[in-house]
C-alpha cells in the first residue's frame, strides 16, 4: 500500500528524484521564456555535435538539446527518472537521444568522447564532489569543446521567491550556488553570464502541485495569498572551452 502523497517535500530533492519523478517532470516541463535551448543557441555553437547531458533527469534538457545536435547522451543515476525519459523519447519519436545510467562523479565514457559536456541544475552540494564532476566533464570532452554548467545564480534558490523560501539565511550565508560559482571561476577558470527566464503556470493549483510541492509550505502559503502563477528565475551559465 502506497503512503499518502504529502502536500510538500520541503526542498528534499533526494526524495523528489527517487519517489516523485513524475512531479519533477511536470515541474521541469512548465515552459520558460526564454527557453534553455534559446540561450544555448545564442551563446554556443552546438550544431551537429555529440553532447553529454550530465544529470539528465526525466529527459527534458536532453530533448531540447537534441533539436540542435547530432546526438545527445543523457547521463542519469536514478532509475525512475531514466526510465521516464526513455518512455518519453519513444512517445515523442526522438531517435538521436540515448540514456545511460551513471553519475557526474564517475562518467563512464572514454576520454575526449563528446563535443560538449552540459549540466543543467545539477544537484551537487559538497565541494570535493563539485571539483570531481568538473574534472570528469573536462576529461570526456574533446579539445576545443565546451564544458557548460547552467545553474541557479547565487542567492536565487527557488527563483524570485528565494526570500520567502529561505528567509534571512538568503543574505547571511554563502549558498550552494555561491560555492559552485566560486569553485568554477576561481579554481577552474570558467567564464559566466546570467540571464532571467519567466516560468508561467496555467493555474494556481498547478503551481502549488509542482513548485509548491518542491519548495515548501512558505511558498505554498505565499502563492495562495497572492494567487501568483509565475516564477522569475535567474540563471548563471558557467562555460569553459577546453
Amino acid at each position: 500500500m502506497h503512503k499518502p502523497k504529502p502536500l510538500t517535500i520541503e526542498n528534499r530533492w533526494d526524495i523528489l528524484y527517487i519517489e516523485y519523478p513524475e512531479v519533477y517532470d511536470a515541474f521541469a516541463s512548465v515552459p520558460k521564456e526564454p527557453t534553455m535551448i534559446d540561450v544555448m543557441k545564442k551563446h554556443f555553437d552546438l550544431h551537429n555535435q555529440t553532447i553529454l547531458d550530465i544529470g539528465s533527469g526525466a529527459g527534458d534538457s536532453s530533448f531540447q538539446l537534441s533539436s540542435i545536435s547530432k546526438h545527445v547522451i543523457g547521463l542519469e543515476i536514478e532509475d525512475n527518472m531514466r526510465q521516464l525519459a526513455e518512455q518519453k523519447a519513444k512517445e515523442l519519436s526522438i531517435t538521436n537521444v540515448s540514456f545511460k545510467k551513471g553519475t557526474a562523479l564517475d562518467i563512464s565514457l572514454p576520454d575526449y568522447s563528446v563535443d560538449a559536456s552540459i549540466a543543467i541544475t545539477l544537484p551537487l552540494f559538497i565541494e570535493d564532489e563539485i571539483r570531481t564532476y568538473i574534472r570528469e566533464a573536462i576529461r570526456v570532452t574533446k579539445v576545443g569543446g565546451y564544458i557548460i554548467n547552467l545553474g541557479i545564480a547565487p542567492f536565487c534558490y527557488g527563483g524570485d521567491l528565494a526570500s520567502i523560501i529561505l528567509g534571512d539565511s538568503k543574505v547571511t550565508e554563502e549558498d550552494t550556488e555561491g560555492v559552485v560559482d566560486r569553485i568554477l571561476r576561481n579554481e577552474f577558470g570558467f567564464s559566466y553570464f546570467d540571464y532571467e527566464a519567466i516560468q508561467t503556470y496555467d493555474s494556481v493549483e498547478h503551481i502549488i502541485s509542482t513548485y509548491g510541492f518542491i519548495f515548501g509550505q512558505q511558498a505554498i502559503d505565499y502563492i495562495k495569498q497572492t494567487k501568483r502563477k509565475h516564477i522569475t528565475w535567474t540563471y548563471r551559465v558557467h562555460y569553459l572551452i577546453k
